[in-house]
């Protein structure tokens, strides 16, 4: 058998960024294997069925402010990438934020004495 100076690379998890380094490095000529210890790959971001009922395992949407990120999920995915308007919010203290967070919302939602004294605290 003849030895390669090819780059071999092992990852462990099958999730989102996991396949993504290994799609990332295979364009780079790397072998790159995946180790995942469930049958499917997704990581927290895959539906199961259990009893025929379907569950979501975290979150299902992607959000990126990075164009190069942004590029390859559409190289990969290409007309299966679906695009939806959807509201997120996170419920804390009886009360709704945006989520991404917006600093304005949650300086309203939370008070500026709150607001104040976390930043407070972080600095010392």
């Amino acid at each position: 058998m003849e030895e390669s100076n090819q780059s071999k690379v092992v990852i462990i998890g099958g999730g989102p960024a996991s396949l993504t380094a290994a799609y990332e490095l295979s364009k780079r000529g790397m072998e790159a294997f995946v180790l995942e210890k469930e049958q499917t790959v997704g990581g927290i971001s895959k539906t199961v069925n259990y009893k025929n009922y379907y569950f979501d395992l975290g979150g299902h949407r992607f959000s990126t402010k990075v164009k190069q990120v942004d590029e390859m999920w559409r190289e990969i995915l290409r007309d299966d990438f679906l695009q939806r308007k959807r509201l997120s919010r996170i419920y804390y203290n009886k009360k709704f934020f945006y989520y991404p967070l917006r600093p304005m919302n949650a300086l309203w939602g939370l008070g500026l004495w709150k607001c104040g004294r976390k930043v407070s605290i972080q600095r010392t």
